[in-house]
């Protein structure tokens, strides 16, 4: 192979964001790219024993091992997973590593989903399963309608766990269109507060409005109100009793900022990085006390995202809760 082709190909494969090694029959590592050697923390490795090199048994197990064809093997690597896969070329061993840590995580995520739904699903079906049972054997008319109201909470319960998945599944797959147009942002919190008022009310929990009247907004109006009620429902839920929610509402560098701050119980620090995803519960048992579906800050994300922006949260245990969702003014 010509000096310059050679010279082509090695700048080539230091490129790759996946990791090759090529080692001789007597273990010795003849090449080794730049990915390999960030990945395996390690300088100059050519002409060295790999064993001297890489201080890691299981790998030298794989450049041991008694190969036919080609051996492909899930390792951790630094808290990743990569797929390693071995082969047997004109009396060389080579080893190329894939980081296969992304698709990992979505298969879990993937696997939880369906553990998630499958429960939420379950709680309110096995309610369901004793209602019918209770009204089958009872002829009291007061029980029978204590227990049917019971059956319609339920019924309530899975109705919104489906609509949220449904228009989750959208916001995901891209699939909802978002048709913008300019809205009184005072407008449509107020909106919200009316739907929401009953609820407020129960906790005493006072609704403070504080956006101008004539401010506007550029957004899909009716997924804006979805966004909205989701992140004011949850400031009511997590309050404590009494407590306020107060909305607010700036433009700035051709942006607009929406806060909705409360008074409620906080969020620990450790699990700030981790309430947008679907089904995460703070404190479960606290969770499904107050409702919900644990769906609603993920749907927030993704309308925020849908309108090229995005949304962040500042809490601290027993103090409350501030969420700010940033999008473009036009």
């Amino acid at each position: 192979m010509e000096e310059s082709l050679k010279n082509t190909l090695i700048r080539f494969l230091d490129y790759l964001k996946e990791g090759l090694i090529v080692i001789d029959k007597n273990k010795n590592i003849r090449y080794m790219n730049d990915y390999a050697k960030k990945l395996l923390n390690v300088e100059n490795p050519e002409g060295k024993l790999f064993s001297e090199v890489v201080k890691d048994n299981y790998l030298y197990s794989l450049i041991s091992a008694d190969i036919k064809k080609e051996l492909k093997e899930e390792i951790a690597i630094d808290g990743d997973i990569f797929l390693a896969t071995v082969l047997n070329i004109n009396g060389n061993r080579v080893i190329h590593f894939q980081d296969i840590t992304p698709f990992e995580l979505y298969k879990q995520a993937k696997k939880d989903f369906v553990s998630n739904v499958s429960h939420e699903l379950k709680t309110p079906i096995t309610v369901l399963k004793g209602v019918v049972e209770t009204v089958e054997q009872e002829e009291d008319p007061a029980v029978i309608k204590t227990f049917l109201q019971k059956a319609k909470n339920r019924i309530k319960q899975m109705d919104s766990l489906i609509d949220d998945l449904l228009i989750l599944a959208k916001l995901e797959a891209k699939e909802e269109k978002i048709q913008k147009k300019k809205v009184r942002l005072k407008g449509l919190i107020n909106q919200v507060f009316e739907d929401l008022h009953h609820i407020a009310s129960e906790k005493g929990v006072k609704l403070i409005n504080e956006v101008s009247p004539g401010f506007t907004v550029y957004v899909d109006e009716k997924k804006f109100l979805i966004l909205l009620k989701n992140l004011i429902e949850n400031a009511i839920k997590y309050n404590r009793q009494n407590g306020t929610v107060k909305i607010n509402a700036s433009k700035k560098d051709g942006k607009v900022e929406i806060s909705v701050e409360d008074t409620g119980i906080g969020i620990p620090k450790e699990a700030l990085p981790l309430i947008f995803e679907r089904f995460y519960r703070v404190d479960k048992s606290r969770s499904r006390s107050v409702g919900g579906t644990g769906l609603g800050l993920s749907i927030v994300k993704h309308i925020a995202e849908a309108h090229k922006g995005k949304v962040e949260v500042d809490s601290k245990v027993g103090k409350g809760s501030k969420f700010t969702v940033e999008i473009p003014s036009d």
